[in-house]
């Protein structure tokens, strides 16, 4: 995880809700209490969010904690991205994982700008469309990784699967305040 920009995130809602610009009818609360509640108790989504959410205020309206791990994952898009292209660019590749992998930097293309309008629209304190395009998000990322079936044990296998965790936890914690 990038945690300059989890740093850049955290001091940008800071100055946010020190404006007064908390969102309407959104609670506030721990993020281990964030965690708990998104994870259901399940200790893998919980030890995930923790880690998510480990740059983030102890106690915040839970608008940030979504905001935070929206950003990470749009910056961990461009980090796959940009490992993709060396991938494909050292020309290593067997033809069926190059194809899988091309298609992977489509649905990123795709996962991005979602993930980027989720983040625009928490700070915005508008969720009209954060759910669908939380949905959508997982899906596209959910497709690369379906693509890639067939090369388990393949270094891009790991990072999608990471990337596609991370997806999971931004939009639960979403989902805490939009619902599913």
């Amino acid at each position: 995880m990038n945690m300059g920009a989890a740093a850049v995130v955290v001091v940008s809602l800071a100055a946010l809700l020190a404006a007064g610009e908390a969102c309407n009818n959104v609670p506030s609360m721990t993020s281990y209490d964030a965690c708990l509640t998104l994870s259901n108790k399940t200790e893998r989504w919980h030890a995930l969010c923790r880690e998510t959410l480990s740059n983030a205020p102890a106690t915040a309206e839970l608008t940030v904690y979504a905001l935070v791990a929206a950003r990470l994952a749009r910056q961990r898009y461009r980090n796959s991205v940009a490992e993709m292209d060396q991938m494909l660019g050292a020309g290593k590749l067997p033809a069926g994982e190059k194809a899988a992998v091309d298609h992977c930097k489509a649905k990123y293309g795709e996962a991005g700008p979602l993930m980027g309008g989720v983040a625009d629209q928490l700070f915005a304190c508008d969720f009209s469309r954060v759910s669908q395009e939380y949905i959508d998000a997982q899906v596209a990322v959910g497709s690369c990784q379906d693509g890639l079936w067939a090369y388990r044990g393949s270094p891009v296998v790991d990072m999608v699967t990471a990337d596609f965790d991370l997806t999971m936890v931004s939009y639960l914690l979403g989902a805490l305040i939009v619902g599913r």
